[in-house]
């Protein structure tokens, strides 16, 4: 009995090593690249904070905090060069740089306790009119998660410095998805909460 809970113990230890190398290397990619630096904490936080407006459940919530930490793991196999260019992207470029939300669940598949984060990682990309990727999903068929660490991740990118563009205010940001709420991109339920959270709604 004790070589057994010994063994779990090691199953454990190795788990939480694997765990903590994933959330090491997000942390090493944003520190990488000025512009992003952050970004990954910020989403984590504002989708918990829509998340816990819309009563998600507390395995949601854990699932948006860990998710909104690891969404971008994937551009560790997106060239730098591609990643840094200051100039408008090609459609070559911009091909490759949409496979990062499929590269990160890759990544992250074979660690089970990353399972509820996975819906995340691969779909915090997908609109709500199926014009998104890395798999088209459409309404629904995007897990709630995703839908809205997406409002989260626009948000963040809208309104911080990208080396092709300057970040735009807070007000600016927020007209956009106030316009744009039956637009097919965002979940507009998600998107009002946004408003709620910022003063717009």
């Amino acid at each position: 009995r004790i070589k057994s809970l010994l063994r779990m113990k090691l199953l454990h230890d190795d788990l939480d090593t694997s765990e903590n190398i994933l959330f090491s290397l997000a942390e090493a990619l944003e520190a990488k690249d000025f512009y992003t630096r952050g970004h990954s904490d910020r989403v984590s936080s504002l989708a918990v904070e829509i998340g816990r407006r819309l009563g998600a459940s507390e395995s949601d919530i854990e699932a948006m905090r860990r998710g909104g930490l690891l969404h971008d793991i994937g551009k560790i196999a997106v060239k730098e060069s591609i990643l840094l260019k200051p100039g408008k992207l090609t459609d070559e470029e911009m091909a490759h740089i949409r496979m990062h939300p499929a590269r990160g669940y890759d990544i992250c598949a074979p660690l089970k306790s990353l399972e509820p984060c996975l819906p995340i990682i691969r779909s915090h990309h997908e609109r709500q009119d199926g014009q998104g990727y890395p798999d088209g999903l459409k309404g629904e068929e995007i897990p709630m998660v995703a839908r809205i660490t997406a409002v989260a991740d626009a948000f963040d990118a809208m309104t911080t410095d990208r080396p092709y563009r300057k970040g735009m205010n807070e007000e600016t940001a927020l007209a956009i998805f106030k316009n744009e709420l039956g637009s097919g991109q965002w979940d507009p339920d998600c998107a009002k909460v946004l408003l709620d959270i910022r003063g717009k709604g």
